[in-house]
Order: C-alpha cells, then structure tokens, then sequence
C-alpha cells in the first residue's frame, strides 16, 4: 500500500492553504466592492431601476453568484480536505478506503474519492 509521504503531504497541504485563502480574499474583495458600490451610490435603489437593468449587467451579477456558489462549496471541500490532513485521513477514498493516487491529489488537492468512485459518485450510485 502506498502511502503519501509527509513531503508529499506538506505540499498538499500548502496547495490547500494556497487555494483557501485566494478564495477568502476573493470573497472579501467582491465585498469590499460591493460596500463601494453602495457608498458611491452605484447601486440604485427602486424596483424601477432593476426592471430597466441591462441584460448584460444581470447576466453578469447571476454569474457572480454561481460562482460564489462555487466558492463555498469548493472552500467547504478544502476545509474538509485540511481537516482529513489533521485526522490522518488524508489521501484515502471516503467511499472505497483505497489510496488516491497522488497525481490526482495534486491535481486536485481537495479530492476525496478516486476518480473511479468519483465517477460513480457523480452518476448517482
């Protein structure tokens, strides 16, 4: 069985930390944007003024919100990621107990199922 090894792991966990806090700021920034908008008086107020909103412009703000969806749940993954490092579970699929081989952990650090699981995972079984 092989295991990932505390480099391995170290490097993992740093790509982890890495992509959370880039989502952190990210979700801040788009905040921090948000509260100049209002403070400007960018944002009209009215249900007038949402009704005449460009197309382009709501497209845009749903666009935001999917990925701010995404986000979250993504930031949700790495947490979990991150706290299966602490536990010592790290690497292993919640579904099979087999290792997830470390290319995959590198591609995707917050990964906890193989790719075969995944893919079962994802079709519904």
């Amino acid at each position: 069985m092989m295991t990932l090894s505390n480099n391995e792991i170290s490097v993992l966990k740093q790509k982890l930390v890495a992509m959370k806090k880039s989502i952190e700021e990210k979700q801040e920034n788009s905040l921090l944007d948000e509260s100049m908008r209002e403070s400007t008086g960018d944002i009209t107020t009215g249900i007038g003024n949402h009704l005449a909103e460009g197309n382009a412009e709501r497209v845009e703000r749903e666009q935001e919100q999917t990925f701010e969806q995404i986000d979250e749940k993504l930031l949700g993954e790495i947490e979990e990621a991150l706290h299966r490092i602490e536990e010592g579970s790290y690497g292993v699929c919640v579904d099979t107990g087999e290792e997830i081989p470390y290319e995959r952990l590198e591609a995707l650090p917050y990964a906890k199922r193989t790719a075969q699981a995944q893919e079962k995972y994802d079709q519904g079984y």
